[in-house]
């Protein structure tokens, strides 16, 4: 499978995304992996044999990790491990209660959010974009119709055209898709969940669920790193978890 910074003219790049713990905790959890379009096939069949060797045929989350199927997710994250070179992991944490809709989003938290993932996609995922690049970015389903994703598109191109000074738009598209038929979405939950899952605290509660705990401390340890609380470097390639802050929490 192909780097996808690997330079070479033309690529296609695929991005898929997802968000976590959105509303009912303190840290939301943003995340995506991108790889070049060409390195899909060949993991879909990846994918299929693996699911066949683990008898997992329904959708990967991290709401469904168990002490019973422990061991079965941590062959899905070796998986992922084994092709990170060529699938790679970001994430971004926001405190929410950094968030202020009523200042600067019109009350509207669906507008933060979006405001967010323009943030995230822009920061996280545009520095692999090169001017002769294409690109298509495949989000979860939300349930909100009410802001378009071709406004999100044509915004984050301009943003790339202003912080990288690309002459035409890299993103062809963004658009909806079903996590249910996307494995790259699947593992980006499962990640992302984990990620989640030790920045609220919920690995040191009272009746913390073994298997979750233990999942945590497992991609913890395959990504070189001795918690999921721990930031890296957003220069990371492979595997990066970025804390946000907004400006004006950070100027109090």
């Amino acid at each position: 499978m192909e780097h996808p910074t690997s330079q070479s003219p033309e690529r296609f790049l695929h991005i898929y995304c997802d968000e976590s713990r959105q509303t009912v905790d303190r840290y939301m959890v943003i995340g995506g992996i991108i790889t070049r379009r060409e390195n899909e096939e060949r993991f879909a069949e990846t994918m299929r044999l693996f699911r066949d060797s683990q008898n997992m045929k329904a959708e990967f989350k991290w709401v469904k990790v168990s002490s019973q199927k422990l061991k079965e997710y941590r062959a899905l994250i070796d998986l992922f491990f084994s092709v990170n070179q060529a699938f790679h992991f970001k994430v971004i944490v926001i405190n929410t209660q950094e968030i202020d809709n009523r200042r600067y989003n019109k009350n509207d938290a669906e507008l933060g959010f979006y405001k967010l993932m323009y943030q995230f996609l822009l920061h996280s995922f545009g520095a692999y974009l090169s001017p002769s690049d294409r690109c298509i970015i495949f989000l979860d389903q939300r349930t909100t119709s009410k802001y378009k994703l071709s406004k999100l598109c044509s915004i984050l191109n301009n943003g790339l055209h202003k912080k990288y000074k690309y002459l035409r738009r890299p993103v062809h598209n963004i658009q909806a898709t079903d996590s249910k038929k996307s494995d790259l979405i699947q593992i980006a939950d499962v990640l992302m969940g984990a990620i989640g899952y030790e920045m609220n605290g919920a690995h040191t509660r009272t009746g913390a669920k073994r298997g979750k705990v233990l999942l945590a401390e497992y991609i913890a340890q395959k990504a070189g790193l001795v918690n999921l609380q721990q930031p890296t470097a957003r220069s990371n390639k492979t595997f990066s978890i970025w804390h946000f802050h907004f400006r004006d929490y950070l100027r109090k």
